[in-house]
This record gives structure tokens, C-alpha cells and sequence, in this order.
């Protein structure tokens, strides 16, 4: 893993640098991609289609990598503690130490095989920034195949009902997270809502992963584009709808419950009474179709929802940073989003900024 990911900085690096005009994302001037993305998505295709590198070797090979990273060591400015759940740990991420009126709870990604790894204490800070220098408090919930749902739903409850103790009001948190950690935000909002509960301000999803049934078109109209998971049996929407005895890794979070479940697969979830949300996605993505769809309910219900199609991206191509023209831009419009629909005073709320 630590060749492949220097390979493809030496990719990054090597790529001409790209005019900002060449942001390739969907807009009135139409789709294109630029050439640093270009590179990365091609060299993401041929390296991930290496012996032992492919489908669930590939998520295995993460997952040791994953589990002998370094210490992490919080920008000046910031301290990172660690704190107890009833199941699991959370890290909390501060400016200067001293706690803020404002929270995001970040929900990381990783099939629900993967724990939270440097790269979303990274994006914490990135956050924390955005949001006027909030707290981020980011639950690194338990894992399947040890731990099958609701284990990972059960915990970002946990998670959030930890905020409200400690003060936070729900007007003032907003709810993050990508792939699994997407469905996470969506679960976690829809749990919340069925239970009578206050909600959070706002929601952002990146590449969410939505339906474990594969049932969107784009399981099979991207199968053999998308760069990571393309190309792969074990990715493959189960024959006739009908998940097999022995689940893949992938899908090991499903356990024995229907895949249907809408806490499972939001993709399948009434979103009347939802607050605002920004979804993005990869066009290039199998998971193209769980954005669109969970969209598409979303307005339906009535809620202020966002959906920005990043064309020839892969999934969550906004790890890259500053570094891809896509992902400078995916970041510039969270902090926008965050802005309007976060930061903006709450009509009748006490305490908010």
C-alpha cells in the first residue's frame, strides 16, 4: 500500500498543472476533467487491477495498512483527545484547546471494514476551519465483519448523544461523512427523525453509499469505468436481487438483516423533515445511482438538498485535497454550503452565532 500510494503522488506530481478553468465537474459550460485527475483516476484503474490488489484483497491490504499508521500529530493550534464511548473510542479535535459552541460530528468512510485513519483527522481539521473553528468530534465506531449492523449506527447514536451531553444544541452540529460514513449521516439523521428527536443543522455527504442491494443503474452502467470497483465480480448487484449465503467482504456490515432496511440502505428512506444537504459525486462511480436516488427522494419530500455530479471522478476524490482541480472545488463548495446553511443564525435559537 505505501508503493501504491507513493506511485500515485509521483503521478500527481508528474501531471502538468491544470488552469483553474479546467475543473471538470457539471456546469454551463459542461463537463470536463482535468489532466491531474485524469492521471490519478487512470493510474487508481491500473493499480488497483494488480494481483492482490483487486476487490476485497484490495480492502484487506487497506484495512493492515490502515492499522500500522503512524501517530498522528494535531496542527499548531489544535489538540486531539481521546474519548470514551459505551463501545467505542471518538477523538476529539479542538482549536486552541477550548470548546466551541459549534460541532461537527464526522462520520469516516471505509466500507464499515476500515477505522478511522489519519487521512479524516486530516479532513477534521479541514472542518474545523470551514466551520469557524468548531469542535470535531469523529466516533471510530466498530467494524465489520467483527461487528455487523447496527453496531456502526448504534455507535454514531452514542456519538451524538455524547455532544448534546456535553452542551452542544442540535441547531448548532453539522453532520458529515463519506461512503459508509455518508450512509452513516443519513442513517444516523433518519434514526434520529423516526425517534422524535431534534436533528442536526445540516448535512454533507460525499460518494455516500446508499443501497447494499446494488440496485441503481450504475452498478452496472459503471461497472466497467469505475476505477476501484469496477471490473469485479464482488461488486457485482446480486443475481435477481437475491444476496448470496456468503456475503463478500464489502457487504459484511449487512450481516443477516435485509438489505432493504432503510438504516442500512438510506437509499430506500422517506426524507420528509430533513435539514439541508449537500451531496457529491463521482461520475465514474458504481455509487453514481445511491446519490442520485437518495436526491431525488430528498426533493421529492420537500428538503433543501444539493447534488453536485463531478464528471470522470472516482469515489471520494476529495481525499486529494488542494491537489485535484475536482477536489479544490468539491472543498470550495462545502465551505460555501457550510456558510449559508451552518454557520448563518438560526431565527429563535439562543447561543448561536
Amino acid at each position: 500500500m505505501k508503493k501504491i500510494c507513493s506511485f500515485l503522488l509521483a503521478l500527481l506530481c508528474a501531471a502538468p498543472a491544470g488552469a483553474a478553468d479546467s475543473t471538470r465537474y457539471f456546469n454551463a459550460a459542461g463537463p470536463r476533467l482535468s489532466v491531474q485527475s485524469g492521471v490519478v483516476r487512470d493510474g487508481l484503474r491500473l493499480l488497483l487491477h494488480a494481483p492482490g490488489l483487486k476487490g476485497d484483497d484490495f480492502l484487506r491490504a487497506a484495512r493492515k495498512y490502515v492499522n500500522s499508521e503512524s501517530a498522528w500529530k494535531a496542527p499548531q493550534g489544535y489538540t486531539n483527545t481521546r474519548v470514551a464511548l459505551r463501545n467505542c473510542n471518538a477523538e476529539l479535535l479542538r482549536k486552541d484547546g477550548e470548546p466551541h459552541e459549534k460541532a461537527v460530528l464526522l462520520l469516516h468512510g471505509g466500507a464499515y471494514i476500515l477505522k478511522l485513519s489519519n487521512i479524516y483527522r486530516s479532513m477534521a481539521v479541514r472542518y474545523s476551519r470551514m466551520a469557524g473553528d468548531a469542535d470535531v468530534f469523529c466516533p471510530d465506531y466498530r467494524l465489520a465483519p467483527e461487528h455487523v449492523f447496527p453496531a456502526a449506527l448504534d455507535d454514531a447514536l452514542d456519538a451524538w448523544n455524547r455532544l448534546l451531553a456535553q452542551g452542544y444544541k442540535p441547531w448548532n452540529i453539522l453532520v458529515v461523512g463519506d461512503s459508509a460514513g455518508g450512509n452513516l449521516t443519513l442513517a444516523l439523521t433518519l434514526k434520529l427523525r423516526d425517534m422524535g428527536r431534534p436533528l442536526p443543522r445540516a448535512l454533507v455527504c460525499m460518494s455516500p453509499w446508499t443501497d447494499m442491494t446494488g440496485s441503481g443503474e450504475s452498478h452496472l452502467k459503471n461497472a466497467s469505468i469505475d476505477p476501484i470497483f469496477g471490473n469485479n465480480p464482488e461488486y457485482m448487484p446480486p443475481k435477481d436481487g437475491v444476496m448470496p449465503k456468503t456475503l463478500p467482504f464489502i457487504l459484511s456490515y449487512v450481516g443477516a438483516t435485509d438489505p432493504k432496511n432503510p438504516y442500512l440502505s438510506p437509499v430506500f428512506a422517506a426524507y420528509k423533515g430533513f435539514p439541508p444537504m449537500l451531496i457529491q459525486v463521482g461520475t465514474d462511480e458504481i455509487l453514481e445511482s445511491d446519490s442520485e436516488i437518495v436526491y431525488r427522494h430528498a426533493v421529492e419530500a420537500g428538503v433543501d438538498a444539493t447534488l453536485t455530479r463531478y464528471y470522470g471522478l472516482f469515489h471520494v476524490f476529495q481525499i486529494f485535497g488542494d491537489a485535484l482541480p475536482e477536489s479544490r472545488h468539491a472543498w470550495e463548495e462545502v465551505k460555501a454550503f457550510i456558510q449559508a446553511k451552518f454557520l448563518a443564525p438560526v431565527p429563535g435559537k439562543p447561543g448561536d452565532a
